[in-house]
């Protein structure tokens, strides 16, 4: 019996159980985050195109290190600071200093020139406080580039099953940047589709990318049925299945003026 799960809304959930789903998909998360680590590449290319350098760098939620390790062959960074919430994830990158826990939680320097994260923040329980918490972090001009999703992320996998995780959209990230001593110098949306042969391996690619990291529901053989029936009816196209991810991206420059509260 398939045992797939999918997601409420993530500040509802304990981070020890998001941990926990993650490292289980370490393994062989990068054998199927393929939306993932085109996103990776996009926002690691938007940051080298600053042509900047730095001095000290924070990346939040390192995983698998794949995001991490396109940083540090494409920027001029002479220290780099790494967090993950799974301590595992220390041994699949390399740093000068190795932060682990919740990023809203942990004690964080007061010394960065880039603070860097991808596929990361949509599980922020506050966002509007963590971005107060990361502008104190960066000095005077420092860069916060980030991805998120917007509210169509995954829809197809929302209109079936009637949950999903909750999405800002652009709007609502672009105030809370301003609200926070941001200046927005850039943000895109995108969309990536990826295309199944059944509805079975699109749960397993959630499954083994932990996207299903909030999982509280367990399928049946004759939920997963239906699911699989529902979906083939409704987006199938030329025998295949599509699963949509809608990326956002914003770069953002700390303005040195003071936090709206």
């Amino acid at each position: 019996m398939h045992a797939f799960c999918y997601l409420p809304s993530a500040a509802m959930l304990p981070k020890q159980q998001i941990a926990r789903r993650f490292t289980r998909a370490l393994p062989v998360y990068e054998q199927h985050a393929a939306a993932q680590i085109r996103i990776a590449e996009k926002l690691a290319s938007d940051i080298q195109a600053l042509r900047r350098d730095y001095g000290c760098a924070l990346e939040i939620g390192c995983g698998s290190g794949v995001y991490t390790r396109l940083l540090q062959t494409s920027l001029n960074v002479a220290h780099w600071h790494i967090n993950d919430l799974c301590p595992e994830c220390a041994a699949n990158i390399k740093a000068d200093r190795f932060l682990p826990g919740d990023i809203e939680a942990i004690e964080l320097p007061s010394s960065y020139d880039l603070i860097t994260s991808a596929s990361t923040f949509q599980w922020l329980a506050e966002p509007d406080r963590l971005l107060q918490k990361l502008n104190a972090c960066l000095r005077a001009g420092g860069m916060l580039a980030f991805n998120t999703f917007d509210p169509d992320n995954l829809h197809q996998i929302k209109a079936l099953t009637g949950v999903g995780l909750h999405y800002p959209d652009a709007a609502h990230w672009t105030a809370l940047l301003r609200k926070n001593g941001f200046d927005l110098l850039a943000s895109e949306a995108q969309t990536i589709t990826l295309w199944f042969d059944d509805a079975y391996q699109i749960l397993s690619h959630l499954k083994h990318t932990g996207v299903t990291a909030t999982a509280q529901q367990h399928w049946t053989c004759t939920r997963l049925q239906a699911f699989s029936e529902d979906y083939r009816r409704r987006y199938q196209q030329n025998g295949r299945l599509p699963l949509t991810y809608t990326p956002l991206y914003f770069i953002a420059e700390k303005t040195g003026q003071k936090i709206t509260v």
